[in-house]
């Protein structure tokens, strides 16, 4: 079966990404900024919001350098890792598809090159019959039978190799039926070698347990005590954390001085069709870290969070930091991020839709230095 994407030497220096793809390829930006001019048929399927809360730029961008270039890449849920093998710089880009033959045919990619626009084809590292835990929604009794991956954000950690958070649903059906974080593990990355650690134990399990969850996306980050801490939303929340000492779990959600699962967004315009969603969090430093996250579906907006422990968000300068404005008015749906280790400033990656051909990766690049101080 064809599969389409969605959204999705060993390792001296390995640098995660967020949303909204900005890459840089050998140093540089790929590709050209287009003129975009959305038709009928694309505003139909994304419509388009005239008034958007907060302070919109009137170009579309803000604190970016450039603006976002399109490269010759395409994606959604995406990772960005980069290290070196024999002295030469090589790129691995992860990610999900999403096909029509059911799990083997919903796989976890990975594509590897000298920079992001000459990466080889890609290789499937797993599929969807690793999982054991998402039942058939009609039979309860057996495993689904279109089961799959969704909103990877790959980490890598000296104890473990590869951290795969994935979202694993029985189908995708978004609202009707459960989208809860997973796990899975490999200490190489190769095809094959991946292992399935399940659903996340603990308080997100008994929340999911109470009514149908669709948690859409996340990051998975290692501790200063050798914990972990995973960003999600879904759960009632713009973004939740839940933190567990073990990839075991259980899981426990970080909570506020009244019991509740603690709002980690709480500046976000959150509205009944405005909650936010395909939430990414990058670590740059233990006291620097930015989280970006789309508005809504259609996407309309992508807002920017900065924070120096993880904890405690608060917006980077005003926001949103990027509209469709951006993109002429076209599509765009996420931002994932990771660090330039030539130049140390942030790289994104946003996606705009290309007709049938699905998203398109786009790149640009953005100071890693400000603390949030704007």
């Amino acid at each position: 079966m064809h599969a389409r994407n969605d959204a999705s030497s060993h390792l001296r220096a390995w640098r995660p990404a967020a949303c909204l793809i900005a890459v840089l390829c050998g140093g540089g930006l790929a590709g050209a900024v287009e003129p975009y001019v959305p038709d009928a048929e694309e505003l139909a399927q994304f419509p388009l919001k005239p008034d958007l809360p907060g302070l919109p730029p009137a170009t579309g961008v803000r604190y970016w350098h450039t603006p976002f270039a399109k490269l010759p890449l395409r994606g959604c849920y995406v990772s960005v890792a980069q290290h070196e093998a024999d002295g030469l710089p090589v790129f691995e880009l992860w990610q999900n598809t999403w096909g029509d033959g059911g799990p083997t045919d919903r796989q976890i990619i990975v594509q590897h090159g000298p920079a992001l626009d000459r990466l080889a084809a890609p290789k499937t590292v797993c599929d969807g019959a690793l999982i054991q835990d998402v039942p058939d929604p009609k039979n309860p009794a057996q495993l689904s039978p279109l089961r799959g991956y969704t909103r990877p954000a790959m980490t890598w950690d000296k104890e473990f190799g590869y951290v795969l958070m994935t979202c694993v649903c029985p189908d995708y059906l978004p609202g009707s039926v459960p989208l809860l974080p997973a796990l899975l593990v490999s200490r190489s990355g190769c095809p094959g070698s991946f292992k399935y650690l399940g659903k996340i134990k603990g308080e997100p399990e008994a929340e999911a347990a109470k009514r149908t969850i669709w948690s859409d996306g996340g990051s998975l980050v290692r501790l200063r005590d050798g914990g972990w801490r995973l960003y999600l939303n879904g759960f009632g929340q713009v973004l939740a954390a839940a933190e567990s000492k073990t990839l075991d779990g259980p899981w426990n959600f970080l909570r506020d001085e009244r019991g509740a699962i603690r709002e980690l967004f709480p500046e976000f315009p959150k509205a009944p069709q405005c909650g936010g969603c395909f939430p990414t969090v990058l670590r740059v430093a233990e006291d620097n870290r930015h989280a970006w996250i789309t508005d809504t579906w259609p996407p309309q907006s992508i807002w920017h969070f900065w924070s120096p422990d993880g904890r405690q968000w608060r917006l980077y300068g005003q926001q949103p930091e990027i509209t469709r404005a951006a993109f002429g008015g076209r599509g765009i749906k996420c931002l994932r991020a990771y660090v330039n280790p030539l130049s140390g400033e942030i790289a994104g990656l946003d996606k705009g839709p290309d007709g049938n051909k699905g998203w398109v990766l786009h790149a640009s690049q953005m100071t890693s230095e400000n603390r949030g101080n704007r």
